[in-house]
């Protein structure tokens, strides 16, 4: 094989980032896009010594497991959803195999227990929150999402899977942008104003969360944006200067100023009442993560003694759940902001029982093992990195009666799995996947985990 050179391939895996794998030879190929099944020609642009990686430049042969007409236009090129070309059904399969997989190769585990994906009846229009950048092409302003691996902005018409709402909301902003004149951020100079529009939507409430990051301090006057909501009937309750006046890839800074209404919307889970603010860390899918936190429960068991760790505990959701059946809760986060949202969101609903800790899990879990009753229950929800190896040997001294692990990644799932289960003293008794991003290749996890009787 040479660089450049055009080579036949059958597709025969994908990779977690939604691009596709190929054998040559006995080596691997690395494709940047492609589906299972595919027969496709593909250009050689790195030659390693135990891969090969290569960009598709023709399909021969389309898959037996791609929809039959595309159903975005812009999918070829857009970041977003890497397997919407893929049918539905098939898509849950890929996942749970991933599961499946790392499981095996990473976490070194025998037969899983994996249940069936949980699904959406509808896996469309499903994310509460959406994050638009703004740029200029050719001079003109364009508003879109990000081109795959590059910050390139591909305008789009409507995304399958945002809520419709947002499409009238990104026409006033233009409107608005033409009216008032506003610059537009260039990354590259590190000039210009409108830098990212975000919205927040409650499925619950309906209220809805309009966020516009500015590279710089000068407070944008709204009027316009507010007279031409009022004439579509848009619920927006609140609109937010964000500003950001950083060269960094992290859309929001911490510096918040409100233009309209209130600085937070509410959601509601199961009767309890979230605020929700412009930092707050929320599941971008409403209808399954209420799946989710039911499964999460239904693992739990609480009984009405129940001391629970909520390690990773973000603005206090789940903590806040298990208050309502368990004796005491204690949430862990390190964010500072989320702990001052738990706090109130445990107040705006009445619970006392709920207590929680700003700072790394890693640094607060054994003095809160040491200033409190042993967990029963403890419940991991960490971000993709995982946990460090340190709290899981601290939850393995404290022997709770039940792990609940909820991942968003599945390598990181597996490796900490096989920490979890190296001195025998629990058993892996079910894992069951979510598709909370219908139309990526991610895929979360809630694992139950129970520690073995000890003999008599």
């Amino acid at each position: 094989m040479t660089l450049n050179q055009i080579i036949e391939l059958d597709i025969i895996d994908m990779t977690d980032e939604g691009g596709a794998i190929a054998k040559i030879d006995n080596i691997t190929v690395f494709l940047d896009k492609g589906v299972i099944g595919d027969k496709v020609l593909a250009k050689i642009k790195k030659i390693k010594k135990n891969y090969v990686q290569a960009d598709v430049k023709k399909i021969i042969e389309k898959s037996t497991l791609r929809n039959e007409q595309q159903l975005c236009e812009i999918q070829d090129v857009c970041g977003g959803c890497q397997i919407l070309d893929i049918r539905y059904e098939k898509q849950l399969e890929i996942k749970k195999n991933l599961v499946i997989q790392k499981l095996k190769r990473i976490g070194n585990i025998e037969n899983p227990n994996v249940k069936d994906i949980i699904y959406m009846d509808n896996p469309f229009r499903y994310r509460n929150k959406v994050q638009i950048p703004v740029g200029k092409i050719n001079g003109e302003t364009k508003i879109g999402f990000y081109k795959q691996k590059s910050h390139d902005i591909v305008p789009f018409f409507d995304c399958k899977i945002q809520d419709k709402i947002n499409k009238d909301i990104i026409d006033i902003i233009k409107q608005y942008i033409k009216k008032n004149n506003i610059s537009i951020y260039d990354e590259k100079t590190h000039k210009g104003e409108l830098r990212h529009i975000v919205t927040k939507i409650s499925k619950s409430t309906n209220e809805i969360m309009l966020i516009l990051v500015t590279n710089s301090e000068i407070t944008l006057n709204v009027e316009y944006i507010l007279e031409k909501i009022k004439e579509k009937n848009i619920p927006i309750c609140s609109i937010i200067q964000n500003i950001n006046i950083k060269k960094t890839n992290v859309i929001l800074s911490n510096n918040n100023i409100i233009l309209y209404g209130k600085n937070y919307i509410v959601d509601t889970i199961d009767s309890l009442s979230f605020r929700i603010y412009p930092n707050s860390f929320y599941q971008v899918n409403t209808i399954q993560m209420n799946k989710m936190y039911k499964k999460v429960m239904d693992y739990a068991d609480i009984s009405i003694n129940d001391t629970i760790y909520d390690l990773y505990c973000g603005i206090g959701t789940m903590s806040l759940l298990f208050s309502k059946k368990a004796k005491q809760v204690y949430g862990i986060e390190v964010v500072k902001e989320a702990i001052q949202s738990a706090n109130e969101n445990a107040s705006i609903n009445k619970i006392s029982n709920a207590h929680f800790i700003c700072g790394k899990v890693e640094d607060e879990i054994e003095n809160l093992i040491n200033k409190s009753n042993k967990p029963d229950i403890v419940v991991l929800d960490p971000a993709r990195k995982g946990c460090e190896e340190t709290v899981l040997n601290t939850i393995l001294k404290s022997l709770p009666r039940k792990i609940i692990y909820v991942s968003c990644n599945p390598a990181t799932l597996a490796r900490d799995l096989s920490i979890l289960l190296k001195n025998k003293e629990y058993t892996l008794d079910e894992i069951t996947p979510f598709d909370l991003f219908c139309h990526t290749m991610h895929v979360e996890c809630v694992v139950l985990m129970s520690r073995v009787a000890p003999n008599k």
